[in-house]
């Protein structure tokens, strides 16, 4: 219901938002278009990582000699969705099923490995290499800014953070925009008093 009415009164709501916000309109637009930005960025990170840990998955599975492997390869994508939980909930229960059912200790221990070293930890690097190529975020920022948000809010801490430090930069360079403009007016003024 919720998505419904911000797709039909968007428009509308942010113009009522910009009203009531103290900041100056090409300000409030700035801070608008870089929401957007980053909220694209993060979306598209978020899937790309996933869609990376299914196929990733995908590759441990076929070395290991396991079935099914397109469900498996699906549902570690979906999975991969999933914050704290992630790829693992798929490639744990085949390893112990390669381990107990199917009496294979090397492949288990080969996917177990694989899982941890490849799989889980492709998120780590997808995502904040997505986060700084699509938005003005470094790096190390980036990476901070996921761990950051997890850690402080939970899940929605990897939508959240990176949209927080996002905001707060853009402030600070308006904030420094504003600050040398006032610099050069005053300079200004001094050079008009001068002469």
């Amino acid at each position: 219901i919720s998505l419904y009415f911000f797709l039909a009164d968007g428009p509308a709501m942010l113009r009522s938002l910009m009203e009531l916000s103290p900041l100056d309109d090409r300000h409030e637009y700035e801070l608008w278009e870089e929401f957007g930005q980053l909220s694209r960025a993060v979306v598209t990170a978020t899937l790309l990582s996933a869609a990376a840990q299914g196929v990733l998955g995908g590759v441990g599975y076929w070395l290991a000699g396991v079935g099914s492997m397109f469900l498996l390869v699906l549902l570690t994508s979906v999975t991969g969705l999933i914050p704290f939980v992630g790829a693992s909930a798929v490639w744990i229960p085949v390893c112990l099923w390669l381990f107990l059912n199917e009496n294979r200790p090397g492949a288990a221990i080969f996917l177990a490995i694989y899982g941890m070293v490849v799989v889980s930890s492709a998120d780590n690097l997808i995502k904040p290499y997505i986060l700084q190529g699509q938005s003005n975020l470094h790096p190390l920022l980036a990476l901070l800014s996921v761990l950051g948000g997890v850690q402080a809010l939970g899940p929605i801490g990897l939508l959240v953070g990176p949209m927080v430090v996002a905001l707060l930069q853009t402030l600070l360079k308006i904030l420094h925009r504003e600050l040398r403009e006032l610099d050069d007016r005053k300079e200004n003024r001094l050079v008009v008093a001068e002469e």
